[in-house]
């Protein structure tokens, strides 16, 4: 039986949150200095979207419960995952809300604002947009999440109880429904998102149950891993311009896959630098990052407009960016030891 734990995996999700954080920042006029360098294309590509999450949370999920002995309670773990994100969430919310309506007009229509704190409150907002205005930004992720955790428990059941030529037609049939989705819609209906966290999920079933076959040598491994970040840098400098919709949900997620994969095959220089104690305590809070960061490009924001008055803009230049995302990454270290502690 293979471990069920990857310390690298933990830093891969480092990498995305700060890559989508940096991707928000450069549509927030924060990182308007990065136009035209050659890393632009990295943060706005991006080279790491929200579907490296739920491939990466479905992959752990689906190996930690491939026992079925630890297969939670449906109640159990929906609870631990509400008490776990749902406060955060729920002091984002509040708090962009409150900025919103300091900053603009929206309480001139009091229904419409209050149903919005309500659609992003009840997670359903991420479902139906053009009813509610737009508040923290991650709140469509949440809300896929905890609709594919309503289903985990049940899922990982199932897969326990099938064989690998059955995995196999159900993970195939998993990127079958996700391009077909892709190629009908214009724009990707969120809810479609959550089909890499059961991409994730039958994937991690395959590769717990040895039947993908993957490096024995470690330098293998991360010429393998090498090569994937290749073609990660090639959709988002080529591909993308070809085809947004396809690069963005189809061949990233694809691509994070076979990361997932090699990170997780354990071996080689690459895993062991990323299985660093800091770097994997930065990958633990990286969801927490990923919910606040929002709150903190609202408080730029106002700053900028209530007092700075768009003069100038302090906040626009490298130093000031690592500034924030030191503030950033260490007050979620420190939230999560105060919470350890607390509990």
């Amino acid at each position: 039986m293979k471990k069920s734990y990857f310390p690298a995996l933990d830093s891969l999700r480092f990498f995305a949150s700060l890559n989508i954080v940096l991707l928000h920042f450069s549509t927030s006029s924060l990182l308007s200095y990065s136009k035209g360098t050659f890393y632009e294309p990295i943060i706005k590509g991006p080279f790491f979207s929200a579907s490296v999450f739920f491939l990466l949370s479905g992959f752990i999920y689906s190996i930690l419960f491939s026992n079925e002995e630890r297969v939670p309670k449906l109640k159990a773990f929906i609870k631990e995952r509400f008490w776990r994100l749902y406060p955060l969430h729920l002091v984002c919310t509040l708090l962009i809300f409150a900025i919103t309506i300091y900053r603009t007009n929206l309480l001139n229509d009091a229904i419409y604002a209050i149903k919005t704190l309500a659609l992003h409150l009840t997670l359903s907002w991420a479902f139906v947009p053009k009813l509610g205005h737009h508040l923290n930004q991650p709140s469509w992720a949440l809300s896929v999440f905890f609709l594919c955790y309503l289903l985990t428990p049940g899922f990982s059941k199932f897969l326990n109880k099938q064989g690998k030529k059955t995995l196999w037609l159900l993970f195939l049939g998993t990127w079958i429904i996700l391009l077909l989705s892709v190629v009908c819609f214009d724009k990707l209906p969120n809810i479609f998102r959550g089909i890499s966290f059961f991409s994730g999920m039958l994937l991690g079933k395959l590769f717990i149950n040895n039947a993908i076959p993957l490096p024995k040598k470690a330098l293998l491994n991360d010429l393998f891993l090498l090569f994937a970040v290749i073609l990660l840098c090639v959709n988002v400098y080529y591909l993308k311009q070809i085809n947004t919709g396809l690069s963005y949900h189809f061949i990233a997620p694809v691509l994070y896959s076979l990361l997932l994969l090699f990170l997780a095959n354990n071996k080689g220089i690459i895993v062991k630098i990323l299985s660093m104690p800091w770097l994997r305590s930065l990958g633990k809070v990286s969801f927490s990052v990923y919910l606040l960061h929002g709150v903190l490009i609202e408080f730029l924001h106002l700053y900028l407009s209530k007092v700075l008055f768009w003069v100038y803009n302090p906040f626009n230049n490298p130093i000031a960016t690592l500034v924030i995302l030191i503030l950033l990454y260490g007050g979620c270290l420190i939230r999560e030891r105060v919470l350890r502690r607390s509990f």
